[in-house]
């Protein structure tokens, strides 16, 4: 098994961990989402891609802080007060050899990626790419909000149903 790491960066750590103080607001798109913090100050969060090797892509997430536009976004009463809780994540993607996974309409000769937690790496993973691909903040009030990686290539999912984080958080190894 060939083994890479495509890790958050410490400016992207730096920046996930002005989430912990208070939001005035947060704007969604497919490709980023923006909070905007009551001190005036933006964390954008995105993802950046690598060619691992060839035709294999992996991602991670990426944050940096940046002065507001102005735009606030829409508001978020369940993190407004501040004493914000963050977790990363870790995640893998890998690449099952040609021809171990059977599926209708693939040559034998074609080669899967799959992405998930270390707990689903396969044994017979060929390539594999340690990523940052999640996080979740947590309020004071106990609410929380799950970004990750989206199963488009380059998109981002935020998930807010509380029964949805609990079950990502239980699924990664959190205990109730």
């Amino acid at each position: 098994m060939r083994e890479y790491r495509f890790q958050a960066t410490n400016e992207t750590m730096e920046a996930l961990r002005k989430l912990r103080g208070a939001w005035r607001g947060i704007s969604i798109a497919e490709h980023e989402v923006t909070v905007v913090l009551r001190d005036g100050q933006a964390v954008r969060v995105g993802l950046d891609a690598a060619d691992v090797e060839a035709l294999f892509d992996a991602y991670r997430i990426r944050a940096e802080l940046e002065p507001t536009s102005g735009v606030l976004g829409v508001p978020v009463e369940d993190f407004i007060d501040g004493n914000n809780d963050i977790v990363l994540f870790t995640g893998v993607t890998w690449s099952e050899p040609h021809g171990s996974v059977q599926v209708e309409g693939m040559s034998e000769d074609s080669a899967m990626h799959f992405s998930g937690h270390p707990g689903q790496l396969s044994e017979t993973a060929e390539v594999v790419c340690i990523t940052t691909d999640a996080f979740v903040v947590a309020s004071s009030a106990g609410r929380g909000m799950l970004v990750r990686t989206g199963l488009r290539p380059g998109s981002i999912e935020v998930e807010r149903n509380p029964e949805k984080v609990r079950a990502f958080l239980l699924e990664r190894g959190y205990e109730e």
